[in-house]
């Protein structure tokens, strides 16, 4: 897996200055972007459409996941309030699978590479288990294929085990994962 930072994937500026939050958060959210999954091409559509529709100031997830390309972008980044949340936005994060998982099954990658994700961010900003978006609001997000999958993608975060606990300020996040070959 690879994390594009937000510079890589031609992401525009917030518009205003973005609005930390406290960490460690409550909650991981797992959300599905309901389109097509083309890599940075469709984080960008995504970035424009919550900016120049929804009037947001940003994109409104924390991280975007392209399982074709197997690749984590950056959103609006961690220890940032997001727009992806109803009532939940200023204390948790939240991962948008790119694709529609209402009516296409995920890869099988997708379980994995999701529970490493999720292990780390346990470890490093808050929860290690994603919930699902529809339990916080009328919607089917993050579809039935990929809601199916969520128990195995938590499980197998659970049993991960680290050489090493470690805190986010202990190193940056991005590199600690690099470094223990997460990323």
């Amino acid at each position: 897996m690879d994390l594009v930072r937000r510079d890589l994937w031609g992401a525009r500026p917030p518009k205003g200055r973005p609005k930390e939050m406290g960490t460690p958060v409550r909650h991981l959210f797992l959300h599905h972007s309901a389109g097509d999954d083309r890599g940075a091409d469709s984080v960008r559509s995504i970035q424009s459409f919550h900016q120049d529709v929804r009037g947001w100031a940003d994109i409104g997830y924390t991280w975007l996941y392209s399982p074709s390309e197997r690749k984590f972008y950056e959103g609006r980044g961690p220890g940032v309030r997001g727009a992806h949340t109803r009532g939940y936005n200023h204390v948790g994060h939240a991962v948008c699978v790119l694709g529609n998982y209402q009516v296409d099954m995920p890869a099988p990658h997708v379980v994995d590479d999701l529970a490493v994700w999720a292990e780390w961010h346990g470890a490093t900003w808050g929860p290690g288990a994603y919930e699902p978006h529809r339990d916080y609001g009328q919607t089917a997000c993050p579809g039935k294929f990929l809601l199916e999958l969520l128990p195995d993608i938590n499980e197998t975060a659970a049993s991960i085990v680290l050489d090493e606990p470690h805190r986010s300020d202990d190193i940056g996040h991005w590199e600690w994962m690099v470094e223990r070959g997460l990323l």
